[in-house]
């Protein structure tokens, strides 16, 4: 697991431990060497998880991290556009994204997986059971095929 030091003004301001799947540490890894960093932090690095644009090795703020997300998201959108009109609504839908967006997709796709809502809470941060219940957006068929399958009369 790789630790997250919320005292960085991320919610909640607490720290928490959030699991790093192997996918994610290969990609760390790839990111970390393009900053001249070894592949993997040591156990006492203070050196942040995503580092600013340039040079620099000080945290991002949330600020800057948002700004750069939704410009990403942005140019992202643009080519899109320049495709025509049938890609029209999804630059728009990528427009609207933002960092807070793909957390809540993280979080909606892990409900959606079945993840256990209380490793979902953790995940994410959340200190209530009802904030993470937010991310369950069963379909009225899901829970008739569930409640059939599952909920039985016995005799």
């Amino acid at each position: 697991m790789y630790k997250f030091d919320g005292k960085d003004g991320s919610k909640g301001d607490r720290d928490r431990l959030v699991p790093a799947s192997a996918e994610m540490m290969v990609e760390l890894g790839r990111y970390r060497r393009e900053r001249g960093l070894p592949p993997l932090p040591s156990p006492h690095e203070d050196t942040p998880l995503v580092l600013p644009l340039g040079k620099s090795m000080k945290p991002l703020t949330r600020a800057a991290l948002h700004t750069i997300v939704k410009g990403i998201f942005a140019g992202a959108a643009e080519k899109l556009r320049l495709r025509g009109d049938d890609y029209a609504a999804r630059a728009a839908q990528l427009e609207r994204a933002s960092a807070h967006w793909m957390r809540d997709s993280a979080g909606s796709h892990m409900a959606d997986g079945n993840v256990d809502l209380r490793l979902i809470r953790d995940n994410l941060g959340h200190a209530s059971l009802t904030t993470t219940s937010l991310y369950q957006h069963a379909d009225d068929d899901q829970r008739h095929r569930e409640t059939e399958e599952k909920h039985r009369i016995d005799w």
